[in-house]
């Protein structure tokens, strides 16, 4: 049965009006195709730190150890941006443990995974692609603690490493913008 789809969730915005600035002149108005093209380098940008970031981390979680990035291509192309209003670029993520990844999560007690509330048998998934299976803690007093998660910065560096890959294809459309105005202003 497949899982519902997750609501789209803010990563990060990035605002259009700087971009007007790029060739010193506030008064251009940067159109929406711009904006797409600003959106598609960023998300692009980002899946590729987070890649990089993925190919350093270890396969499997370790024991006691936060979890690293989802290494799923679901998680991948999750990315995806929006342009919102006339000037701002929004990436998103449909994954739903992307708030987790980004911001971090200390550790945290699981008492939904007891026997006295109904679960007997718990599946582990492995980065191997083996499955073990766990008999459930007896009581929400001796609950399981989930190890966290590890906070990344790959969106950070997605986001700046983008701009300025965008930043020359503005710039150029900005000038376009203003020698197809009034070329003798």
């Amino acid at each position: 049965m497949p899982m519902d789809p997750v609501p789209p969730k803010r990563v990060r915005g990035v605002y259009g009006k700087p971009w007007s600035q790029l060739v010193g002149d506030d008064t251009i108005e940067i159109d929406a195709k711009v904006l797409d093209y600003v959106g598609k380098v960023l998300v692009r940008s980002i899946v590729a730190e987070c890649r990089s970031d993925i190919s350093r981390q270890a396969n499997a979680p370790r024991r006691g150890q936060p979890y690293e990035i989802p290494d799923t291509e679901d998680f991948l192309r999750s990315f995806s941006h929006r342009v919102v209003g006339k000037s701002t670029v929004e990436v998103i993520s449909t994954h739903p443990l992307i708030s987790q990844v980004i911001e971090g999560r200390k550790p945290y007690p699981m008492p939904w995974l007891t026997r006295a509330r109904g679960v007997d048998i718990v599946p582990i998934a492995r980065g191997n692609g083996t499955v073990v299976f766990r008999m459930a803690p007896l009581t929400t007093a001796e609950a399981w603690i989930h190890p966290g998660f590890a906070r990344h910065s790959f969106v950070e560096r997605g986001i700046r490493k983008g701009r300025e890959i965008a930043a020359k294809y503005v710039a150029k459309a900005a000038l376009q913008s203003l020698l197809k105005g009034d070329p003798f202003r």
